[in-house]
């Protein structure tokens, strides 16, 4: 796990905040679902430190554990099972939490131009697994790029007093 500290954010940025500075946090894991109780502890610690609830802390769990799986899901479709890696940074404010989940393809395989074509079955999934996201959390951001195959999912949680 790396983290360092963000000193200065960019002027006109969307959501100020009362301290200049965050702390971020880049969590790297295999694609693989064994894998993501490793991101609910790290994102249940780093709630502790913004000082969400236990209630907070379960609902930004939830919306870890949906990301990662559709994230792994993701990369088992474009790079194989198994292969892949999970890209989680985290984005700690006072008073919220960004995360950003990822699937970044493999260093051994090439990425391929043409992505391959997704069954209806699939697209349904991924809009359920979206809309319980949004249920614990209160931004959500997802795109797939059509190059690559990689998915991002960027999702705030305020602290709410």
């Amino acid at each position: 796990m790396r983290e360092s500290r963000l000193r200065h954010q960019p002027p006109g940025s969307r959501h100020e905040t009362t301290s200049a500075s965050a702390y971020i946090t880049e969590l790297k894991l295999p694609a693989v679902s064994d894998y993501i109780v490793v991101a609910k502890r790290a994102a249940a610690s780093l709630g502790l430190v913004v000082g969400f609830s236990l209630q907070e802390i379960d609902d930004l769990n939830i919306a870890i554990t949906q990301a990662c799986e559709s994230a792994c899901a993701a990369a088992a479709q474009q790079w194989g099972s198994g292969n892949g890696q999970l890209k989680l940074i985290f984005k700690s404010q006072p008073r919220r939490i960004e995360v950003e989940v990822r699937s970044v393809p493999p260093r051994a395989v090439e990425q391929q131009a043409v992505r391959r074509t997704r069954r209806e079955a699939e697209l349904d999934y991924e809009t359920i697994g979206l809309n319980m996201i949004r249920l614990f959390v209160d931004e959500l951001r997802y795109q797939v790029d059509d190059q690559t195959g990689s998915m991002r999912m960027r999702m705030v949680k305020y602290l709410i007093e």
